[in-house]
């Protein structure tokens, strides 16, 4: 079954928040291809509906991720570059999770979950990292907080 919109925005934002904590404050420039399952940006026909979909998804959470105030970056011909960690998602993203009472962050944790840990992993991350974010900014907006 295909993953939906809002698993795979978990999954490419978790691991988008690793690559960038990883390499905090060094601007880095961010391919789809890393980004993007092999055996998906491999195929050989650059028009495959599901390999511009997931081009297209990760562009779209790269965007959405820089609109909410995340991360920043500079676009050059379609290219993701300078991308670099806003001091909200700094903040964020050095937060312990609320499952752990002590130990590795939730960026530390995004950074190494692509190598060790699943995609079940980087959706809860991801979720509570853009859950803590909403409460930092909700009094910033007159947004109630929860």
């Amino acid at each position: 079954m295909a993953a939906s919109n809002i698993e795979r925005f978990d999954e490419l934002t978790g691991k988008i928040f690793g690559a960038l904590y990883a390499s905090f404050p060094i601007r880095i420039h961010l391919q789809s291809r890393h980004f993007i399952a092999e055996h998906i940006f491999d195929n050989p026909h650059a028009q495959d509906p599901v390999r511009r979909q997931e081009i297209n998804m990760f562009y779209a959470t790269v965007r959405w991720l820089s609109d909410a105030g995340y991360l920043t970056y500079r676009e050059s011909s379609g290219a993701i570059e300078d991308a670099v960690l806003t001091a909200k998602g700094l903040e964020v993203l050095k937060a312990t999770p609320s499952s752990l009472d002590a130990g590795p962050s939730i960026g530390e944790r995004l950074s190494t979950a692509g190598k060790e840990e699943g995609k079940e992993l980087f959706r809860g991350l991801v979720t509570e990292a853009l859950g803590l974010g909403a409460r930092l900014i909700s009094p910033l907006v007159g947004l109630p907080s929860t």
